[in-house]
């Protein structure tokens, strides 16, 4: 283990065991209500390196009504003067960066250089920026259509935010659900991932140190003990959620009996489409990136379907094949890796259950990887080689469905309505792109692909200011940019008020 690598651990390691068995509630990080435990496992080595609370309902309603109790008077602060809370918060954040990135890349298994950093960059710029807009939180002056009246309406708070995170990108998704609510003039209770949930709480606890008792509060646990009763709870006024369609499906049905809003940022089965006229420097990489390859695959962005004209299918995957040869795999802390490992043995089974699917027709060709990494480095962690598949069926569940490993196919297509066609066979709709040098071509795949989040000849991640989300099957509503907290965390009061005549006139 080199002298950088023990460091990174060491940092890690002594933040994971400080805040292990502990929520933030009421200002304050302290025990959980509950007594029951969740093992968190470093994915690079397979070892425990801490526990998360298994939180119950009493500790929902403690969370709650601390988030209750703040919002009477948070919702009173002036927008501007939240914002400036939200702004020292932030550069605590940069104070502590190292502090934090390598108590994400220690979470998650997402590798330190390629992921963690940039998370952790992207997660404070998003906070900022939300700081900064708090001055635009108001409403609009309309003509009176009455004489003597005036028309106008206001941006208020909502109230108690309900906020649950999946372990993917902790970091980032939870700096994209808690600011703009709070800046917004709402209070906030978080649950994170019970995979990774260090990250989010040394983030939040941070953020802490600015912000009154009670307004950001965090707990974790499983959906049926924990997040139902946060969903349900009478108190709660808004709930905003990243993970898969399937749960988000649950989450929407127990918050609609109450009619409380939601926000679903659900998965993906992206098209990554590459015409034969397309720039190959940029478009090869731009298979490696789009698939989310250096996250494991583990992205609801990630371009798994990745259509190839057959005139340069070959050319294409042999570029891509020979990018993926110079990926290092290794340790998440290790600075020197470009791949780290995937979150736990169970998102590792389901990476193994569909290349099973894929192995066993006939067709398939494993073009790179597809195969468990043992031994060595990786003998006790949760590695798999970054997989190319061709040859698949479009048919096949590796191709329909959301593996969330590092598992892409490469499908070769004819004409451009061929491939659009079966882009948007699918009932998901998150994102897709296009590389072509013909802007017509570019014009029409922006107005017929069926997808949230479109790019053309480039393949980035979302971020702030850019606003993101799905349709389909993939979400309710965008984040990341001022609509969305503009359209998810206010509520609008319309106001009408007679003038009627000074008793000076009279």
């Amino acid at each position: 283990m080199s002298n950088k690598l023990k460091q990174n651990l060491d940092l890690a390691l002594s933040n994971a065991t400080r805040l292990s068995n502990k929520v933030l509630i009421d200002g304050k990080l302290t025990p959980a209500k509950s007594s029951k435990k969740i093992k968190v496992i470093n994915p690079s080595t397979g070892e425990e390196i801490g526990e998360a609370p298994q939180c119950g309902k009493a500790d929902v309603d403690a969370a709650v009504i601390s988030a209750e109790v703040a919002f009477q008077k948070w919702k009173k602060i002036p927008a501007r003067e939240r914002g400036k809370i939200m702004t020292s918060a932030a550069r605590k954040l940069e104070e502590r960066r190292e502090e934090i990135e390598t108590l994400l890349a220690l979470d998650t298994g997402n590798a330190l250089r390629t992921q963690a950093k940039p998370e952790t960059a992207a997660s404070i710029e998003l906070t900022h920026m939300f700081a900064g807009l708090s001055g635009e939180i108001k409403g609009e002056n309309y003509p009176p259509n009455i004489a003597d009246t005036i028309h106008y309406t206001t941006k208020d708070p909502i109230g108690v935010v309900c906020a649950i995170i999946p372990w993917n990108a902790p970091l980032f998704l939870t700096a994209a659900k808690i600011a703009p609510a709070i800046v917004a003039g709402n209070t906030v209770v978080l649950k994170t991932a019970e995979q990774a949930p260090f990250c989010a709480l040394l983030l939040c606890e941070i953020l802490q140190q600015e912000l009154p008792p009670g307004v950001l509060n965090v707990i974790s646990g499983y959906g049926e003990e924990c997040g139902e009763p946060l969903i349900q709870h009478d108190k709660v006024r808004k709930v905003t959620f990243t993970g898969s369609f399937s749960v988000g499906k649950i989450i929407a049905m127990k918050a609609a009996p109450k009619l409380c809003p939601v926000t679903l940022e659900l998965g993906g089965k992206n098209p990554n489409i590459i015409m034969s006229d397309a720039d190959l420097d940029i478009a090869i990489p731009g298979v490696i990136d789009g698939m989310r390859y250096t996250r494991q695959g583990q992205a609801c962005t990630a371009g798994s379907r990745v259509y190839i004209h057959e005139k340069i299918f070959d050319k294409v995957l042999e570029g891509v094949v020979d990018k993926l040869n110079k990926l290092k795999m290794g340790n998440a802390l290790d600075e020197t890796s470009d791949i780290g490992a995937i979150i736990s043995e169970e998102q590792l089974k389901r990476t193994l259950y569909y290349m099973d699917i894929a192995k066993k027709n006939s067709s398939t060709k494993i073009l790179h990887g597809g195969n468990q990494s043992k031994g060595g480095e990786y003998k006790d962690g949760f590695f798999y080689e970054p997989t190319l598949l061709s040859g698949l069926p479009v048919s096949s569940p590796v191709c329909q469905e959301e593996v969330f490993g590092p598992v892409a196919c490469a499908i070769p297509f004819k004409s451009f309505d061929e491939v659009i066609k079966s882009a948007n066979d699918t009932p998901f709709g998150l994102s897709a792109v296009l590389w072509t040098k013909d802007l017509s071509r570019a014009l029409q795949f922006v107005d017929e692909i069926e997808a949230g989040f479109v790019q053309v000849n480039q393949c980035v991640a979302p971020r702030a200011n850019v606003s993101y989300g799905g349709i389909k099957m993939s979400g309710l509503g965008k984040e990341y940019a001022f609509d969305s907290m503009m359209n998810h965390f206010t509520q609008s009061k319309t106001v009408l008020i007679n003038r009627g005549k000074s008793k000076l006139d009279v």
